[in-house]
């Protein structure tokens, strides 16, 4: 049997298809570009859903195993709005895009930025998508035109199937979802001058969205009896193909942006997890929450450092045929260094959520060295995660260990540094795919392939690497963590 999970993301789209036991049995992908300038970031949802076409047709015509059922994972926030003949109305808008701002101080101005917690689990902010779409509503006429209004995870299960089925996980960053309730407000979307009726209906996981289209399977050469499972958004599927099951374990994603969840004894709303832009999200396994930490800038900030601080060694890496990366985590694996960074190189994460933030190097002399300034940048991470996870920790998270994905787990280095700053084990998974994985997960226990969710996890998730931190180097850590917070606090809203 073959279950498949299919990403859409902000840069690309992959498929992959496994077994039951999590292996890989075929995988495609494409790259694709976003538009816009001045502040604005956006996508094409048509040349999105051509990409998204061209890797489903490739999976039928080169899987050597039929696919029984797939779900779809995606990026949050943005929507595509379609009218009467499924035409795409506008560019969907990133969640980096700076418009949103002023709508957001609106929202706070007329419903109170409590209340919207309360309601949402997602503490007023541009970053999410209300905002935006009050923006679109006001300067478009997509809105107003819409049949529909989809995340991309629906926009493609209704692209395939013709169904408008959505998962709780994607309409809770909307801003707009009562994550008790798990219904909409219709009183958030109000806001926006959007009816209920424009948008997909939320239903539980692992709920069978339908069967793949006729005309559908023959075009893309798929099986005609496949299933469209219910996915979610990127981090939530990331978090479950990672094995995040209870309050011992978070799950951090390590990509453009850095993203870790921890699960909360309950849902929770509190001033003091709204003041530091802590979220509550219903996750995929029933009746239970998480928030969230992000760090806005981690993979963008160290290619940065690539291309600009150490272009150079860059370029003899290039030249050598050398992993950069790679070359850079073995010249700084012994290094201590007074250097401290502030990673919000534009933009900022927790616990100061803000899309107009500074960056900051400190400690510099003229004898400082590459590598010095390397480990700086990972260390700099390393610390404003454990910065928002000291304040998380009051809402009642627990978490024991750390189970990183993405592309910068790649980087013992960067894993050895969290778990010794933590003071708590990291694992490594034997899967690069955490987020398509979680999605086959959800895809073959809905088609009975697995018993539960549980089982799935037990089965599928496999630990590649532990790293155990160091007593010495956490110690050293702490000190120097010390005076991380006192530059944060003089030097974060800096301008």
């Amino acid at each position: 049997m073959a279950f498949a999970g299919m990403d859409v993301g902000t840069s690309g789209c992959k498929m992959l298809v496994y077994d039951l036991d999590g292996n890989v049995i075929f995988q495609t992908s494409r790259r694709y570009q976003e538009e816009g300038d001045k502040g604005y970031r956006e996508l094409d949802p048509r040349m999105v859903l051509r990409y998204v076409k061209e890797v489903l047709k490739e999976v039928g015509e080169n899987c050597p195993k039929p696919i029984e059922a797939m779900a779809v994972t995606s990026l949050g926030e943005s929507v595509v709005c379609l009218d009467e003949q499924d035409h795409v109305l506008a560019n969907s808008m990133l969640t980096g895009d700076s418009r949103g701002i002023p709508e957001t101080k609106r929202i706070i101005d007329k419903i109170g930025a409590q209340r919207v917690f309360e309601i949402t689990g997602l503490p007023p902010n541009e970053l999410y998508g209300l905002p935006k779409y009050m923006w679109l509503n006001e300067n478009t006429q997509a809105v107003k035109k819409a049949k529909a209004i989809l995340f991309y995870e629906d926009f493609v299960g209704y692209v395939l199937t013709g169904e408008r089925k959505v998962s709780y996980s994607s309409a809770a960053r909307s801003m707009a979802f009562d994550i008790r309730k798990l219904e909409w407000s219709e009183e958030m979307l109000a806001m926006a001058g959007i009816k209920k009726e424009q948008m997909s209906v939320p239903v539980k996981p692992c709920t069978i969205i339908g069967t793949i289209l006729p005309e559908m399977a023959r075009e893309l050469h798929l099986n005609p009896e496949m299933k469209l499972i219910v996915g979610g958004h990127d981090q939530s599927c990331a978090a479950l193909g990672s094995g995040l099951k209870d309050m011992t374990t978070g799950e951090c994603g390590m990509g453009t942006c850095e993203f870790m969840f921890t699960m909360l004894p309950e849902a929770k709303m509190t001033p003091e997890m709204r003041k530091d832009d802590f979220t509550c999200i219903p996750y995929i396994i029933p009746g239970t929450y998480l928030s969230s930490i992000e760090v806005t800038t981690c993979g963008a900030l160290k290619n940065w450092a690539r291309d600009t601080l150490f272009r150079d060694i860059y370029a003899k890496c290039s030249h050598e045929g050398k992993n950069f990366f790679a070359y850079m985590d073995n010249l700084a694996a012994d290094v201590r260094t007074e250097v401290l960074i502030l990673p919000q190189f534009g933009s900022a994460g927790n616990p100061d959520l803000s899309m107009d933030a500074r960056g900051t190097i400190t400690g510099l002399t003229i004898h400082t060295k590459a590598e010095e300034l390397y480990r700086a940048l990972l260390e700099g991470m390393a610390f404003q995660m454990y910065l928002a996870y000291e304040r998380l920790e009051k809402a009642g998270t627990a978490m024991q260990s750390i189970v990183a994905t993405g592309g910068g787990a790649a980087s013992e280095l960067t894993l050895q540094i969290r778990a010794d700053v933590f003071n708590r084990k990291v694992f490594s998974l034997k899967s690069d795919e955490s987020g398509t994985l979680g999605c086959m997960m959800m895809a073959a226990t809905a088609a009975g392939a697995y018993s539960s969710l549980a089982e799935a996890i037990k089965r599928a998730v496999k630990i590649r690497e532990e790293y155990i931190p160091d007593k010495e180097m956490h110690a050293y850590y702490m000190e120097k963590f010390k005076k991380y917070k006192q530059l944060y606090t003089r030097m974060f809203d800096f301008k």
